[in-house]
């Protein structure tokens, strides 16, 4: 009978934690995405905000109105900064949890190899046990087979005596 492999419950535990690795990196390439979403959005509010103000300082405006114009497009500068941050730091967040991911990955695969030679010893062994088995019952077999006078005395070659 095959012995159990003696690291299963560290596999099964690694398999868990790449697993969880897995979702973790999935989650922050998902932020991340979101970030540059964020980012092209604002970018095409301030492009949408930009061609409206020439419009409306084509045809002529208060002065009010391009002070206003000053402050929405500093905020919409603020809000472009915050945003290439977020994603910078998404990013590397992604990166770090990927490799945290990769290296967990790594040490699975590893112990699946050691899984796998443990299953293939175990089956040489027991196939090397069942020969064995298989071996001792053939031979008794063959001794039961015998004449009696043979099987007192011993085994006899032909053309010799008694061999102890």
């Amino acid at each position: 009978m095959a012995r159990p492999f003696p690291l299963q419950l560290v596999l099964d535990l690694t398999r868990t934690k790449v697993e969880a690795k897995s979702r973790a990196v999935k989650l922050a390439h998902a932020e991340w995405l979101r970030a540059r979403t964020q980012v092209v959005r604002i970018e095409q509010q301030r492009a949408s905000y930009n061609d409206a103000l020439s419009l409306r300082l084509k045809q002529g405006c208060a002065s009010a109105v391009a002070g206003e114009a000053s402050t929405v497009l500093c905020d919409y500068r603020k809000r472009l900064a915050a945003g290439r941050r977020a994603i910078d730091s998404a990013y590397a967040t992604w990166q770090r949890t990927l490799g945290i991911w990769q290296s967990e990955k790594k040490r699975l695969e590893a112990l699946q190899v050691l899984a796998r030679r443990h299953a293939i010893d175990e089956a040489r062994r027991d196939e090397r046990q069942e020969r064995r088995l298989h071996d001792e019952l053939a031979s008794k077999a063959a001794y039961l087979r015998m004449p009696m006078e043979k099987r007192e005395t011993g085994f006899l070659l032909p053309g010799s005596e008694r061999v102890e």
